[in-house]
This record gives structure tokens, C-alpha cells and sequence, in this order.
């Protein structure tokens, strides 16, 4: 863990640095994929991607808030501070994709293309997370004595950052734009959902830090569920508007 980075007398916080890179790449990232896709405005990609990241910082800090109600009773003020450790991935992540549909559609912009265009961008954010969560020691797991147990906070833990950011790898791999690949638009982006809600259902099983509703069923894990049954049913429908491919006969002249 290196939550702090220290430079001579400056000491800069590493999540928040990680973060920010992986911020400015992905934004970069969305804009040249506009670029060559020709189907969207990069401009446009620009907007709505700088949009859906205010709105998932805010989101990120009122989820982690209602997570942890009694710190911001006693201390509102902390709901402006620039604490990284602070921020809820996961809550990030939803209200930034509503800040984004909502900014399309008042733009008018070609929603499922959009979308798509952005999905690189999303992975890469997406790693950015795990490896800050690494840094700073946030969503770690619950004890575990293992050969890749990692020693965090007095215990042999699980590495859930570990699994958190190999998962989003992996996302990304599999999301990632393939030249002649022709498929329906929005479906990049719905299997990143999909796989990126069943990620969280996994690695949340590991953590330690979840916040249970009715005594033991984990909060982040409900949502997962229904993101992810939501994304399913848009794949199948996305795929039920594609049309079916056109095979040539042998002995056509």
C-alpha cells in the first residue's frame, strides 16, 4: 500500500493521483475513438464524458455518505473534502452512466454509439479504481490465510483490490474495439455492464467493508443483480434487432 506519495516536502495522495490519470487517459482515450469511429462528434464525446465525471465524483461521495451516514452527521463539511478514500466506485459509476443518458438526450445525441465510444474509456476508469483502492488500502477483504493472501490492517487478507483490478483488466479486453467486427450498437457497451456488475458480484463476496441490508445481504451485490439482469435483457433485445446475415447459396450462378 502507498497512500501517500512524498516528493521532497510535497506529499501528494496516490489514489487520488492514480485516479486522475486514469481519468484523463480514459477522456483522451474516448476522444481519438470518436475520432476514428466517425459515427459521433468527438467534441460531443468530450462534453458528455467531462459531464458523467462530475456527476460520478458527486455520486461516488453521496453513496460512500449514505454508506457511512454517522461520519457526515458529526462532520458535514467532510462531504467536500478531497479524500479519495472517501468515494464509492460503484455509486460513482451508476450516477455517471445517468449523468451521461440524460446529457445525450437533451443533446440529441445517437445513443447506443455514444455509449459504445465511451466503453474503452470506462474500462480503462475502471482499472484506475482497483489500482487506487490498492494504494490507499480501501475495500479490502475479510481475513484469509492463503499463499496470495496479502498482510492488511493486522490480517492475512484477501486481495480484493487484486481481484478488483485483474477483473476490470479483463473487462477491458474483452470490451475493447475490434476492427471489422460488425455488431449491433450499444452492444460493447451492455456487456461491459453486464460484466462489469457481475465482477462486482464476485469480488464483493471477498470484501470486508460491505455494507449489509437486513443482516446479511450485501448492498453493492443487490444492485449488481439488477444491473446485470437489466443488461442481459437489452443484449437479448439488441441482438433480436440485428439482422440475420445473408449466406450464399453453393450453386448460385
Amino acid at each position: 500500500m502507498l497512500p501517500i506519495l512524498q516528493i521532497g516536502p510535497l506529499a501528494i495522495q496516490t489514489p487520488g493521483l492514480i485516479l486522475l490519470l486514469g481519468l484523463w487517459f480514459g477522456l483522451t482515450l474516448a476522444e481519438k475513438l470518436a475520432q476514428i469511429d466517425r459515427r459521433v462528434d468527438p467534441n460531443a464525446i468530450y462534453n458528455l464524458a467531462l459531464t458523467a465525471l462530475v456527476a460520478g465524483i458527486l455520486g461516488s461521495r453521496l453513496f460512500y455518505a449514505a454508506r457511512y451516514p454517522d461520519i457526515f452527521l458529526k462532520d458535514p463539511v467532510s462531504l467536500i473534502s478531497p479524500n479519495t478514500a472517501m468515494l464509492d466506485a460503484f455509486g460513482g459509476l451508476v450516477t455517471g452512466v445517468l449523468a451521461a443518458l440524460i446529457y445525450g438526450q437533451r443533446r440529441k445525441l445517437p445513443l447506443w454509439p455514444v455509449l459504445d465510444a465511451l466503453t474503452p474509456a470506462l474500462s480503462v476508469l475502471l482499472i484506475a479504481v482497483g489500482l487506487a483502492h490498492f494504494a490507499s488500502g480501501d475495500a479490502f477483504g475479510i481475513p484469509a490465510r492463503l499463499p496470495w493472501s496479502i498482510r492488511l490492517w493486522g490480517e492475512y487478507r484477501h486481495p480484493t483490490q487484486l481481484y478488483e483490478t485483474l477483473l476490470a483488466a479483463g473487462i477491458a479486453v474483452l470490451v475493447w474495439p475490434r476492427r471489422h467486427a460488425e455488431q449491433p450498437a450499444g452492444l460493447r457497451f451492455l456487456t461491459f455492464v453486464a460484466l462489469s456488475a457481475f465482477a462486482r458480484i464476485l469480488v464483493e463476496s471477498f470484501r470486508a467493508d460491505s455494507t449489509l441490508i437486513f443482516g446479511s445481504l450485501r448492498s453493492a451485490q443487490m444492485i449488481a443483480w439488477g444491473l446485470l439482469a437489466f443488461s442481459m435483457q437489452l443484449i437479448a433485445s439488441r441482438l433480436k434487432q440485428q439482422p440475420a446475415a445473408q449466406i450464399p447459396e453453393e450453386n448460385s450462378p
